[in-house]
């Protein structure tokens, strides 16, 4: 079975502490007690009209920022108050920062999270045109697991997919793909979920002529690998999907076919500068995707998540 860290810490990165809903507060919360976690409850808060600047900051900006901090801190307590019934040990933080993205990764760093709960910060009110700038940035920077949560209701049982493409990466499975089942088959044990894990199979090129025997060959390989992480991580083979097709498509349709409730991906690709971007499928996935997205990134220190109940 593979190797998995227990959550202690669960960061809960709240967009706005006074108003109602708090999907990635409410989601922490239930997550950390069915881990027997903590929850941090953090926000960074920041006004343009109070920053003042490098020659035309002033004592009444100081003064005025502090307030604003103060204010923040006292709604998210509140808020920390109101799951005060979840027998879980709920902590606050709120800082001044004007990178959101960046001061995300370092509270989870600083606060030992071994998963990070947002929820999206889309580009329309209506929720209709995509994550914003920030949700994206959050996704490229977060080193632990990030769960983007887009509904505060609880799992009850829920549906779990997780996309692995283990043909991508050699001929052995990779350190992503073996966390992302992981973090998967977590998930599902905490919350008496099932998982399904699925891999697509491209469609070749046109003009690129290749035997079928070397076709089949190569399917039978990479479903050996699909399985071999599912058992990895104490799934049944019965939990393994290989389907054909544009691995966005074929995975919108799982998503629907199975009622997903989470999907858990693979997130970063190395740019040709070197710089860690978001896979062009993830990205795909993330707009469209009807269901809660649980991110995932090769190496992780926490890379995959066990219970202590």
């Amino acid at each position: 079975m593979a190797t998995r860290k227990s959550v202690r810490t669960i960061l809960a990165a709240v967009a706005e502490p006074a108003t109602s809903g708090q999907v990635a507060a409410r989601k922490a919360v239930e997550l950390a007690w069915l881990m027997g976690a903590d929850v941090v409850l953090y926000h960074a808060c920041y006004e343009s009209s109070l920053a003042g600047g490098a020659f035309f900051d002033t004592t009444q900006h100081a003064a005025a920022r502090r307030e604003f901090v103060v204010r923040a801190t006292q709604a998210l307590e509140d808020l920390a108050a109101s799951f005060s019934g979840s027998e879980v040990e709920i902590a606050v933080r709120v800082e001044w920062q004007r990178t959101i993205p960046e001061a995300v990764a370092r509270a989870a760093v600083q606060a030992g999270a071994d998963l990070v709960v947002a929820e999206p910060r889309y580009r329309s009110k209506r929720h209709q045109v995509g994550l914003s700038r920030i949700d994206w940035e959050v996704a490229r920077l977060c080193p632990v697991p990030l769960l983007l949560a887009r509904s505060a209701a609880p799992y009850a049982k829920p549906r779990i997919v997780a996309a692995v493409d283990p043909g991508g990466h050699g001929l052995r499975v990779s350190s992503l793909d073996v966390g992302i089942v992981g973090v998967a088959a977590a998930l599902a044990e905490a919350t008496e979920g099932s998982v399904r894990v699925i891999h697509c199979v491209r469609d070749q090129p046109l003009g690129l002529a290749i035997r079928p025997a070397v076709l089949r060959q190569e399917r039978k390989r990479v479903e050996t690998m699909v399985k071999h992480l599912a058992r990895g991580a104490g799934l049944a083979q019965r939990d393994v999907r290989i389907l054909d097709g544009h691995p966005v498509e074929m995975l919108l349709d799982a998503v629907s076919s199975e009622d997903a409730d989470v999907l858990v991906l693979g997130t970063i690709v190395r740019g040709p500068l070197g710089r860690l971007l978001i896979g062009s499928t993830t990205e795909q996935l993330m707009h469209a995707a009807p269901c809660d997205l649980l991110l995932v990134k090769p190496n992780s220190p926490r890379g995959a998540l066990r219970t202590r109940r």
